[in-house]
């Protein structure tokens, strides 16, 4: 079987790392003048000067090139292996797709899938009613690699959501969602910035026909086909 992986490009953690030292190093060069501008200022308040600040500013450069450009070059290398080690990989073929991720793996069946699209940072895939299959980190793959690799093996892929105009913006108790929808919807957003909680969230509402996404850190919400085509929720 022919697949197609799509991995994190080798160069990306290498210019992290850099740019961390490169930050160090800049900060080593002006950090004595702007610690002994900062004084100056605190100087002319009431309030005292800040030991630190004065230790900064009595630093000779060679010191404090020295010193924040070692952080630099210990805070590139700590931030390059994270980004290497959270690396997901996509693996593409014709019947399915793989996702990795740190210890984590998941499986998606072509024939459960009727869309794919790239919405911010994550790959979404949903099912022919236009629930939601998964949606998977591809942060740091390649966008344009990633959408190759799905075309290249027949998925549907699209550049946007298909159901894109059916979304609303969810308010806590608002009229049209049951209790048990509101519950979820709720712990969602309060979850958003735990993945693995966020994929129990999104796991129980595609058991209850809906499909939520934050924009501007605000949740919007849509059913799908078939839960549109039953009869709607109501508050009880």
């Amino acid at each position: 079987m022919t697949t197609t992986p799509v991995r994190q490009p080798p160069a990306l953690p290498v210019l992290i790392g850099l740019g961390t030292l490169a930050l160090g190093l800049v900060l080593g060069w002006f950090a004595s003048p702007l610690a002994g501008g900062l004084a100056g200022l605190i100087d002319a308040t009431p309030l005292p000067v800040p030991g630190v600040l004065r230790l900064v500013e009595s630093l000779s450069l060679p010191w404090s090139l020295g010193i924040l450009g070692g952080l630099g070059l210990v805070g590139g290398a700590f931030l390059a292996t994270v980004t290497v080690g959270e690396a997901p990989v996509l693996t593409v073929a014709r019947d399915h797709l793989e996702h990795e991720q740190e210890e984590r793996a998941a499986w998606v069946e072509r024939s459960d899938v009727g869309a794919v699209f790239r919405d911010r940072s994550d790959l979404v895939l949903l099912r022919p009613d236009g629930g939601l299959r998964a949606r998977l980190d591809v942060d740091t793959l390649p966008a344009a690699r990633v959408r190759d690799a799905l075309a290249e093996h027949g998925w549907p892929w699209s550049e946007a959501d298909p159901h894109e105009q059916r979304f609303e913006r969810w308010v806590d108790g608002r009229p049209g969602f049951t209790a048990a929808e509101h519950e979820v919807l709720r712990r969602r957003l309060a979850e958003r910035k735990d993945a693995v909680a966020r994929r129990a969230a999104d796991e129980e509402l595609d058991a209850l026909g809906l499909v939520a996404r934050l924009r501007d850190d605000r949740l919007q919400v849509r059913r799908t086909a078939s839960a549109a085509g039953g009869s709607r929720g109501t508050d009880r």
